[in-house]
């Protein structure tokens, strides 16, 4: 779908600055071809005073990108027009927990939605889950990035 290409495509341009700080382009190295990869992913949550990005992977653990970091750790991320190279972890189940629990405090409407798109896109839900938005997002695995100290 052309929609969700758009972000990279701004992003390979040099203008992902305008799609602020709730997407973000991550720079990772293939865990076989050892080549440079590039993602460009939802932000569920951002903070502005640690500078902060929650990311999730709507496709499980099984997502390239995902299995790539576990093998080593991102290179490059740019969200707004912030261009740093990260500090990486992933989420335990009670932040990710926190962390849906937040985005749907925030973002109530997009929210809503949660149970119709994750499933439209072929995320990793569980067969026999809930609609409920905030335990859909909580089962899927959380990484968050912010720039080295």
């Amino acid at each position: 779908m052309v929609v969700f290409a758009a972000p990279a495509v701004l992003y390979r341009m040099g203008l992902g600055w305008m799609l602020g700080k709730r997407i973000l382009a991550l720079t990772h190295r293939g865990r076989k071809s050892g080549k440079l990869r590039e993602t460009v992913l939802e932000v569920l949550l951002f903070d502005p005073d640690s500078k902060e990005s929650v990311v999730v992977s709507a496709y499980g653990s099984g997502a390239d990108w995902y299995r790539n970091l576990r093998a080593q750790p991102a290179l490059r991320v740019q969200t707004g027009r912030m261009d740093y190279v990260p500090e990486q972890r992933f989420l335990t189940a009670e932040e990710a927990r926190a962390a849906a629990i937040e985005f749907s405090r925030r973002h109530r409407w997009e929210t809503r939605l949660v149970p119709r798109v994750l499933p439209a896109i072929g995320a990793a839900v569980p067969k026999d889950s809930d609609s409920d938005p905030v335990n859909l997002l909580a089962s899927l695995p959380m990484v968050a990035f912010r720039p080295q100290s």
